[in-house]
Parts: structure tokens; C-alpha cells; sequence
């Protein structure tokens, strides 16, 4: 079309062409000034609900760090223990049940495995060449009774090495290990099980029998060691036995170096090694099992107001930030003139972000519960003239050492305290399918209206031009029609003009 209007006028030497383009920029000024400007605000008004959405989310997601975790986030607990920095004789760890406590612990045993140990000689006869069969290793059964059992394939010629890694393929933590040394070869056995309930290994085989072979035999055994420490041709190195702490004074037992807290309530404790020797200077010591006096270190644990506080400076942070968040997007627009500079927040004027806004400071300030005759004005939290909140962290300290259970029901009751109500007041807008997604479906569908209509509306301008260019098509050939007329008729007169004056 383009080359069309640009090659109008050509006949009659008329600029026509830019009259048409005028005339088309003048029509689609008019017919498109609508849409455009439904567009506009269209795409602005859905950047703004999906901001607005954003921030709701992110400040939702500092009120669900107390709902989500209401038995632990205002029983946050702090361990010290007097074992020195560079001691690692145990960890503590708490659970979302622990409860203040302190109490002398001393670590006199740790849990250990079953373990063999058999010599090869070559000085005997051992040719490191065993006769094809196979052994099974059975350990008993686990906690849920299920056999714990495992079978090594050996072929004709097999040698200790070879042998070694297939025991080392099982599934249930049974490792060998072999030495070679200058008489012959020292593989030991590590059952992996520990604890003073651990079903001894117990090794059968099955040989097939090999000419000049080592039998497979020699790998048996069964039950526990006899007084010379023997388990058929196996030497037992360790017995497998539990780990034993004493917790003021009192022997807690574990088939493994982790206590949870079956044994000791509320607390995780790991144990890595025993605890160090007493001396003459220690007045709290225990006895371990091969009578050695040994240490006992203090423990405390305490409630970790600090850490409590963390969270809800962060509460408040995020609370304020959203606020900073909601004052921008509603930002009006400014005037001059009368005419709009566009530059207000992306929901200029929307009063639901200011109905939000108002409604969340009414929840926090309006907030009434109290308990043990406190409310959570009580506990450090403050209403600034700007609609901020502050936050004094030594009054929440305070109020948490003293009345803890209060501060947590008023701020994370499951029903009636500040961060439910939150909570549940933000889903109608965060959720699927809630007030903001539907929101945005409207705008959604608004925006392919208005496409459709720009679709039409191009439709229209262009057959308007179609039309432009034909009319000012048809007038360029006529008077095109007309010039050469009127240079025939001029040429004739001129003629006649001649002869009449011979």
C-alpha cells in the first residue's frame, strides 16, 4: 500500500501522496486514541497487581516462619557447655520440646562395633588360592525383625584380595580390610553394628572342594568369643557394645554415639570421644568402664531470647517494607496544567491498596488479646507516626524471660494470636484463585478485548486508506486528462492564431 500512495501524483504532478499520509495519521489519531490509552493503563494496572502481589507474598512468608513453626520459634534454646574450645567429646542439640535445663554430663564409653581379625601364613601353607564355593555373613535380625544376611560368590583360584572387595559389596556396612605383611596377609572384619544388643556375626561356607585349593573353611564363625578371645579361626579385636554417658551421675545408655531424646527429653547428644582424664583439681568426675576416673562438664541449656528477637525484627522489617511497597504503588500522579505527568505508583489512586494498607495497620494496632495482663504493646513493639513500627529489643527480651508462655500465645496462638490473623487475612489475597488472581484474570480478559478492538481498528484505518489512495488515484489520472486536454486545445489555437494573421 505504501508504494501505492507514494506514487500518487505522479501523472499530474500533484503531491497527493503526502495528503493521503496526512489524512491516514489524522484518522488513526482519532480512531486509536482509545485503545491505546485502555492499553496503556491495562498494562500498567497488571504490572502493579502483580507487584502488589509480590509484596504481599514476601511479607506472608515472615508471618508464616512463626505459623509454620509454632511449637519452636518462641522456644528458641541456647546450649554452653564447659568443655574447652577445642574439645570435641560431644554436641547438644535441641528440639522443639526441649525445656531449660542444666546438668553435669560425662562421656564413659563410646558405642562400638564387632570386629575379627585373622592371620594368613604363608609359613603354614597358605597359598592365597581358595576353592570355588561361597560365604554367608549373617548378622542377625534389624529393629524391624527383618534378616540381615548377605552371600559371597568365590570362584576357583580366588585369592584373599578378591574376596575382600566382593565382602565389601554387601548392603548392611560390613567392611574388610587386609594387610599384607611379611609373613602373610591380616584381614579384619568390622561388623558395622553397634551396640551391647548386636547379634554376633556369624560367617558359614560352603566349599565345592579344589585340588591343592585353601579351603573356605577357615573363614567360619559362630557365636560369641570363648575366654581365649577365639571365634572359630577369627581373633575377636572388639566386642560390639553401647555408648554410655552419665547425666548427674546416672548412666544413660545408647546402642549408637547419638542419644535422642528417648533417653535424654527434648535434646540430640552426640558423643565422639570419651571424655578427658580427671585430675586432682576436678571436684565432678565419673568412673568408666575399665575404672578410670574421668571428667564431667556442665551443661546448660537456656532460652535464646536473642535468637527469638532475630525473628521478630525480622517481622517488623518486613512489615515496614511492605508499607514502604504499598505507599509507591498507590502513589498519585501529579499534575500541570490539568494534564496527568504519569508519574504516580503503577496503582495510582487505587483505593484497595489504601483499603489494604489501612486494614493491615488496623489488625496490628487494633490488636486487643492480652494475656497475664500483657498485650504485645508490652513486648517492644511500637507504632510509629508514619504508620512504621518499631521495634525495642530489651522490652521483648524482658517480657519473653518473665512470661514466655504469654509471649508466645498472644503473637502464634494457633487461633487468636497476631500472626494467625495475619496469616489467614493475606491468603484471600496470595492464594490461587484469590482476590488479586482474579483480579488478574479480569485485567487478562480486558487486555484481549482491547486487542481485538486495535485488530479492528487497524482494519478500519486501512480501509480508509484503501480508499484515499483510490480517490486520489482517480483525481491524479483526471487531471492528468485534463493537462494533456488543455495542451492539445492551447496547441490548436496557437495554429489557427498563425494562420489567420497570414
Amino acid at each position: 500500500m505504501a508504494s501505492s500512495i507514494t506514487s500518487l501524483g505522479v501523472a499530474s504532478g500533484n503531491d497527493f501522496s503526502s495528503i493521503v499520509e496526512q489524512l491516514v495519521t489524522l484518522k488513526k489519531q482519532s480512531v486509536t486514541r482509545n485503545t491505546t490509552k485502555r492499553y496503556n493503563a491495562n498494562t500498567i494496572e497488571l504490572s502493579g497487581v502483580a507487584s502488589l502481589k509480590s509484596a504481599l507474598s514476601t511479607f506472608q512468608s515472615t508471618v508464616t516462619a512463626f505459623t509454620d513453626n509454632r511449637d519452636s520459634v518462641f522456644n528458641s534454646k541456647k546450649v554452653t557447655t564447659t568443655q574447652s574450645a577445642d574439645a570435641n567429646i560431644f554436641t547438644v542439640e535441641t528440639k522443639d520440646d526441649a525445656s531449660n535445663a542444666d546438668f553435669q554430663l560425662g562421656v564413659v564409653q563410646l558405642a562400638k562395633s564387632q570386629k575379627l581379625n585373622q592371620k594368613f601364613s604363608t609359613d603354614d601353607g597358605f597359598k592365597n588360592s581358595f576353592e570355588a564355593g561361597s560365604l554367608t555373613f549373617d548378622l542377625g535380625k534389624d529393629e524391624n525383625g527383618k534378616d540381615r544376611s548377605f552371600s559371597v560368590d568365590v570362584q576357583d583360584g580366588d585369592t584373599l584380595e578378591s574376596i575382600r572387595k566382593r565382602i565389601n559389596q554387601n548392603d548392611y556396612g560390613v567392611t574388610a580390610s587386609l594387610v599384607k605383611t611379611s609373613s602373610g596377609y591380616s584381614l579384619s572384619l568390622d561388623t558395622g553394628i553397634t551396640g551391647d544388643d548386636a547379634t554376633p556375626i556369624s560367617i558359614t561356607a560352603s566349599g565345592k572342594g579344589g585340588d591343592g585349593k585353601d579351603s573356605l573353611s577357615m573363614f567360619e564363625a559362630s557365636g560369641n568369643a570363648g575366654s581365649d578371645g577365639k571365634i572359630g579361626s577369627w581373633s575377636q579385636l572388639q566386642k560390639a557394645q553401647d555408648a554410655i554417658i552419665t547425666v548427674d551421675g546416672e548412666q544413660v545408655h545408647s546402642s549408637s554415639n547419638t542419644f535422642d531424646d528417648e533417653q535424654v527429653a527434648g535434646l540430640k547428644i552426640t558423643v565422639n570421644q570419651l571424655s578427658e582424664a580427671a585430675t586432682d583439681n576436678d571436684s565432678d568426675v565419673v568412673t568408666t568402664a575399665d575404672n578410670k576416673q574421668v571428667k564431667t562438664y556442665n551443661v546448660k541449656v537456656a532460652t535464646d531470647a536473642d535468637s527469638t528477637a532475630d525473628k521478630i525484627m525480622s517481622f517488623v522489617n518486613g512489615y515496614n517494607t511492605l508499607m514502604t511497597s504499598l505507599d509507591k504503588l498507590s502513589k498519585s500522579n501529579t499534575y500541570t496544567d490539568g494534564e496527568s505527568n504519569e508519574d504516580g505508583g503503577d496503582l495510582a489512586g487505587d483505593s484497595s491498596v489504601t483499603g489494604l494498607k489501612r486494614q493491615l495497620q488496623s489488625m496490628i494496632s487494633g490488636f486487643s488479646d492480652s494475656q497475664d495482663g500483657l498485650t504485645i504493646f508490652d513486648m517492644g513493639i511500637k507504632f510509629n507516626k508514619d504508620g512504621t513500627l518499631s521495634f525495642t529489643r530489651s522490652e521483648f527480651n524482658e517480657a519473653l524471660e518473665n512470661n514466655p508462655n504469654a509471649v508466645s500465645t498472644l503473637f502464634n496462638d494457633k487461633d487468636k494470636g497476631l500472626f494467625s490473623k495475619l496469616d489467614s487475612y493475606l491468603d484471600d489475597y496470595t492464594e490461587t484463585s484469590g482476590i488479586l488472581d482474579q483480579r488478574t484474570d479480569n485485567l487478562t480478559k480486558e487486555k484481549k478485548r482491547i486487542e481485538e478492538q486495535q485488530t479492528r481498528d487497524s482494519e478500519t484505518i486501512e480501509k480508509y486508506q484503501t480508499q484515499l489512495t483510490k480517490q486520489y488515484s482517480n483525481l491524479d489520472t483526471m487531471m492528468s486528462n485534463y493537462s494533456s486536454s488543455l495542451s492539445s486545445l492551447s496547441s490548436v489555437l496557437s495554429s489557427l492564431s498563425s494562420s489567420s494573421s497570414k
